[in-house]
């Protein structure tokens, strides 16, 4: 998957994704004890937010703002089998006890690898871009300006299931629970700010601000259009459920224990949770 590279470094220079990426961190073990760096989210919950495509295509570039350097982005590879799966992402691969009707044969197991994303904030290129757009720049708060925000990607493991046609017809998923770091700065005290940078769309930044300041839960973007979401519970875990308009597709996301697990296909809503009730 040689296109992982470009399509990270598209969306982490997007100032929303900016946002989400200061609370959406896949971080390795470990990483929280690294000198200076200060953890400032954990996420506990998943919740989604719903975005439009105009609201997505409004989004100015974040580098007009700051550095964002992207590391370590060597795309998804395919292993041999589980246990060379979990070997080589120090992940435990969920089993599925029972597959749901239209879905047959054994799957392929894929791995990714940790992903690290840089963004540090330039008040000085800032005021260059508010400038340009005929806005003024907020002051920033203390702490930001010219200091990273780290963001660590992976590592994930999962399990593809093939239809006919060689689509994906079921997906199994699982990661380390997305945490960010910073040198300083307060999880609520980077959002807000962040979210009122020039060329933000507001009611964007409304949705964004009504998660809590907490850090503990974590924002899914959801395509309006496209996409309903609602809730489940999957094993005594709260879990977001999400079913494209035309029902031909469903997923579900939930956090356990620090690991984010997903399940997708074609499939309806009640199959993709009985997969992932049946998890072990």
């Amino acid at each position: 998957m040689t296109t992982l590279p470009r399509r990270l470094t598209t969306l982490v220079t997007r100032p929303l994704v900016a946002v989400l990426a200061v609370t959406v961190v896949i971080a390795g073990a470990g990483t929280a004890a690294a000198k200076d760096w200060l953890p400032i989210f954990q996420t506990q919950q998943v919740a989604p937010v719903s975005l439009s495509a105009a609201d997505l295509v409004a989004l100015p570039d974040l580098r007009a703002y700051g550095d964002v350097a992207v590391t370590g982005a060597n795309g998804v590879r395919e292993v041999k089998d589980a246990t060379a799966a979990g070997v080589q992402s120090g992940l435990d691969v969920p089993e599925v006890s029972k597959l749901p009707s239209g879905v047959t044969g054994n799957p392929s197991y894929q791995v990714g690898g940790k992903v690290s994303v840089s963004f540090t904030f330039s008040a000085a290129r800032a005021e260059q871009a508010a400038d340009k757009a005929g806005e003024k720049l907020p002051a920033p708060p203390a702490g930001l300006d010219g200091q990273p925000i780290r963001l660590d990607a992976g590592p994930g493991v999962a399990q593809v299931w093939k239809s006919a046609s060689g689509a994906p017809a079921l997906l199994v998923g699982r990661a380390i629970a997305p945490t960010a770091h910073s040198t300083g700065i307060e999880f609520a005290t980077a959002r807000d700010y962040l979210l009122s940078l020039p060329g933000i769309p507001a009611d964007v930044a409304a949705k964004l601000r009504a998660f809590g300041g907490d850090g503990s839960t974590l924002p899914l973007p959801v395509p309006a259009e496209q996409v309903k979401s609602s809730t489940a519970k999957v094993n005594g875990h709260q879990a977001t459920v999400l079913t494209t308009r035309d029902r031909a597709v469903s997923a579900v996301v939930w956090v356990s224990d620090g690991v984010v697990t997903a399940v997708a296909g074609s499939l309806d809503k009640d199959e993709v949770l009985d997969v992932a009730r049946s998890l072990r």
